[in-house]
């Protein structure tokens, strides 16, 4: 055998470095797959073998201050179609049919997706209840359909009281997202972690049958829970006197509200109507809107859908601006009152007019007629423009920007909601360009303007000591496991006043309520002050189909005077109405709301002499006693009586035991089974309070009244005031002695 050559050695020394080149260079590629990126390759494998189904993740509640809830996550189901398992075109056909049916999808698109044999994911119907998915569910068994479908675990947002708080809540899109209002704004907090349904997937990528357990689910965190400052019970109330002011007024550009606790800013209500269901916040509430829309196509039509849409879920109370009036003029005394320029002494003549050098001359609203000699007090409670155009002179272009600033009226308020209305120079008289008719015309609430948050804002520091306190809405951020991962505490931005004049405020303040041009705010038992604005839309540039521009009716206020709790403003744009002053339209919501508001927050009432007069009585249980004991305990009680019948024991009585009557009512006696007799209640809404007594008192029923009572019977308010609402429907058949409520309202025609 032949030695080998050189050569030979050569050649099986190369052939051998290649080899171990080869395998170092397959070795060091294994070793970065297997060391350096095994997470990635790891990653593409578990995609080629598994099949990955997004659930829905479990967004967090939002809760009002009781822990009622406003917003929650509820478990629904999504429909999965596997088209592949299909066996031919009438189970196709039929699938279609019954499915597009019983699920409500749409007929042909579902056909398409059966006919996709390649696939083993589509969706049929997203989200569906409980009952609905029963109903599928007993329908897929019914038809042997079980390895065609399947089930996966979802979650829907769901507001429990649909319209409440639908502004302010705002709402989410489908897959969950925060989309308005507080959804919006705390999203990433609401927002829980996505869950995910995995399914095995043998080497052709089909899913490996279902009753060999290869699915796993990757349950869906939870988010964290948001509670509110709002008090449910308290935005119903404000909701409901809203919506009937709103309905009552024709308003053609909606209404808000707000209720804010005057000590720390916290907002306990929240309102604007019209509104919409959070539930279904795609669906137009406006029947007009709706109408409009309905007469277009196309992009046109695409495109009005949407500006109504946007406008139905727009927050009017942080929104919008408007001039506020004569509501203002609560800032130019406090600012005036502050730096000394004016007191209680002051008086103010009013003759008509307001003249100043170069500009015509300015009427008062009471014009031709004059206010003559008024105090400060006085000034405030008739409104007089003239009297706040000179207290606006003695503040001057220095002082007044600086005070515009300080209330808050130049920037955003800072409350914890998106779409707050952002504030630029062209809303206000900036400093340095102010002139002394811009001040004179801004210091009773014109040519600048305003939102409603900001105005209760200001009204709060008047109200509350001077010091201005930033609003919020969410009081506690708590995790899903009941840690409370933030609290929000009150925030005071700066002291505008004094305490001292913060109380001197007040008492004048009341005093436009109790019997100034503020009475319809009137509450018997507390002590309300406010104040009353109208405000003609001066840009407005087209008037409205009556002829006249538009104005903007509103009142803000607060109560008790004398330790200010809860502030209210009610903003009602463009009303219909023939009178559309403030103290007429606005300040009889403030008082229905604040009637209800202030004895749930436990406000205990104190009422004055002349109010214990009027108070209302309770009716004493006579049933079963003599006619003459009868009449001792209604004597005792302050009540008088009516008796029917001969006999000489009561057998029957109305108003029933326990109701209650205004002092001197009278209660009707039945004797020995005596039948009860009956009336028919009177129209009196409209009617001044000489006539709607003289009709209830002809039918036989007793009268109460609420509002603030004038005792003169001559004076020009009494003889103005007009019964705004009856408690018992006209036309109605009830028992004579049957107390009717009256609400009066007084015919104010300040601004």
């Amino acid at each position: 055998m032949k030695a080998p050559s050189r050569h030979m050695w050569r050649r099986s020394l190369g052939v051998l470095v290649v080899v171990a080149l080869c395998y170092g260079a397959v070795g060091g590629k294994l070793a970065q797959l297997q060391l350096l990126e095994h997470e990635v390759w790891q990653a593409r494998a578990e995609e080629q073998q598994l099949s990955d189904s997004v659930i829905s993740d479990k967004r967090g509640q939002i809760v009002d201050r009781n822990g009622v809830v406003l917003a929650q996550s509820v478990e629904v189901a999504t429909v999965i179609m596997e088209p592949d398992e299909i066996p031919d075109d009438a189970t196709r056909a039929r699938i279609s049919d019954e499915l597009s049916v019983l699920l409500g999808v749409n007929r042909e698109t579902l056909y398409k997706k059966a006919c996709k044999t390649g696939s083993r994911y589509e969706v049929v119907k997203a989200k569906i209840n409980d009952a609905l998915c029963s109903q599928f569910v007993d329908w897929v068994k019914e038809r042997g359909y079980t390895g065609i479908f399947r089930i996966i675990q979802d979650y829907k947002r769901e507001y429990p009281l649909g319209n409440t708080l639908s502004c302010v809540l705002g709402f989410t899109g489908t897959d969950n997202t925060g989309l308005e209002g507080l959804e919006a704004k705390y999203n990433s907090l609401l927002a829980g972690k996505a869950g995910r349904v995995i399914t095995t997937k043998n080497g052709w990528g089909d899913a490996l049958p279902n009753d060999i357990q290869y699915e796993t689910t990757v349950e869906a965190g939870e988010g964290n829970t948001l509670t509110l400052t709002v008090d449910v019970n308290i935005q119903r109330i404000t909701e409901k006197y809203l919506d009937i002011a709103v309905a009552e007024t024709a308003a053609a550009n909606r209404a808000c509200a707000i209720v804010m606790d005057v000590k720390t800013g916290g907002v306990l209500a929240m309102a604007t109507k019209g509104d919409y269901d959070l539930n279904n916040p795609r669906v137009l509430t406006d029947p007009d809107d709706e109408a409009i829309i309905a007469q277009l196509s196309g992009e046109d039509r695409s495109s009005a859908l949407l500006t109504a849409l946007q406008k139905q879920w727009k927050n009017k109370a942080v929104s919008e601006f408007y001039e506020p009036g004569s509501v203002f003029k609560i800032f130019t005394a406090s600012m005036a009152l502050q730096e000394g320029l004016i007191s209680e002494r002051s008086h103010f003549f009013c003759n008509g007019t307001f003249t100043m050098a170069g500009v015509r001359t300015m009427k008062c609203h009471v014009y031709p007629r004059s206010h003559g000699d008024q105090s400060l007090a006085e000034a405030i409670s008739h409104s007089c423009n003239p009297a706040f155009m000179k207290i606006g002179s003695l503040v001057g272009t220095t002082l007044f920007p600086r005070y515009h600033e300080k209330f808050g009226f130049t920037a955003l308020t800072g409350i914890d909601m998106l779409g707050e209305a952002r504030v630029t120079p062209t809303l206000y008289h900036a400093a340095g360009n102010i002139t002394a008719v811009d001040v004179a015309t801004s210091s009773i609430g014109q040519t600048f303007k305003v939102t409603p948050i900001q105005m209760i804002t200001g009204a709060c520091a008047v109200a509350g000591g001077g010091t201005l306190m930033q609003p919020y809405t969410v009081s506690r951020v708590t995790a899903p496991d009941g840690t409370v991962i933030q609290e929000m505490s009150p925030t005071a931005k700066r002291r505008v006043i004094s305490a001292d004049v913060s109380t001197r405020m007040c008492a004048m303040l009341e005093g436009v309520v109790d019997g100034g041009g503020a009475k319809n705010a009137y509450v018997a038992g507390y002590r309300v002050a406010g104040k009353t604005g109208t405000s003609e839309k001066t840009d407005q540039k087209t008037a409205s189909a009556n002829g006249r521009k538009g104005v903007v009716a509103s009142f803000c206020g607060f109560a008790p005077a004398d330790d200010p709790a809860v502030a209210v403003i009610v903003m009602i744009d463009e009303p219909q109405t023939a009178i559309r002053y403030g103290g007429t339209l606005a300040a009889p919501v403030a008082q229905q709301i604040l009637s209800d508001v202030l004895p749930y927050l436990d406000i205990q009432p104190i009422y004055t002499e002349q109010e214990l007069k009027d108070l209302q009585r309770q009716v004493p249980d006579v049933a079963g006693k003599t006619t003459s004991a009868a009449q001792a305990a209604l004597k005792s009680s302050g009540l008088s009586c009516r008796i029917v019948g001969d006999g000489t024991q009561v057998t029957a009585q109305s108003p029933a035991a326990g109701e209650a009557i205004s002092a001197g009512g009278t209660v009707v006696l039945y004797t020995d089974g005596s039948a009860a007799e009956h009336t028919i209640v009177p129209e009196l809404t409209g009617k001044t309070l000489t006539e709607a007594n003289r009709l209830l008192t002809d039918a036989g029923l007793n009268v109460m009244l609420t509002g603030w009572i004038d005792r003169d019977p001559d004076s020009i308010a009494v003889q103005q005031a007009v019964i705004g609402g009856q408690s018992h429907a006209a036309g109605t058949k009830i028992p004579h002695g049957t107390v009717v409520e009256l609400t009066i309202r007084y015919q104010d025609s300040i601004e």
